[in-house]
């Protein structure tokens, strides 16, 4: 090879290495930790949506604690035949729902499910139904009070409903 074609490839190789490669390296390096800090974002936006969800959860226990408040004491008011048999059925809902949400919280913090896991609904339906047979065969309550305990948990979430239809812009 000639000394001038020779010298021509070095310079050409030797002006492109060391300043390009560094200043786009640096430029590379600002864009990602420009770029990381929308990537923490996400992580932020997850830790919201969880204190929403916990309020919210909050917020629909208490929901449903008023509306069996109210339909105990209005039965009392209005009906006091039928006061015990509310009063099993508002019970009834409100241990299945305090067992569900320890259900779910339990599986949130574990994010796995055994076979075991799978027994806790079925136990949990089985003890509900021998209250209610029980209460209605032997106790022999009214089951039209039954019925009315049993519905605190359908018009807590009916007023939940509406609630956030009324107040779209809250988080509650």
């Amino acid at each position: 090879m000639q000394p001038g074609v020779k010298d021509k490839l070095n310079s050409d190789s030797n002006a492109v290495e060391p300043q390009d490669v560094s200043d786009d390296s640096e430029t590379l390096t600002n864009r990602v930790q420009s770029d990381s800090a929308f990537s923490e974002a996400p992580e932020d936006l997850v830790s919201v949506n969880e204190t929403v969800q916990s309020k919210q959860a909050y917020f629909f226990r208490n929901l449903l604690l008023s509306v069996s408040i109210i339909l105990v004491a209005g039965t009392a008011i209005f009906s006091l035949d039928l006061l015990a048999s509310v009063m099993l059925g508002c019970g009834v809902i409100g241990f299945n729902y305090f067992w569900t949400m320890q259900f779910v919280r339990k599986m949130l913090l574990e994010r796995k499910l055994q076979a075991l896991d799978l027994l806790f609904p079925l136990a949990k339906f089985g003890i509900s139904v021998m209250i209610l047979f029980v209460a209605l065969q032997y106790l022999e309550l009214s089951p039209w009070g039954l019925l009315i305990g049993l519905s605190n948990l359908p018009l807590a979430a009916i007023i939940y409903s509406f609630i956030r239809v009324m107040h779209p812009q809250k988080s509650v």
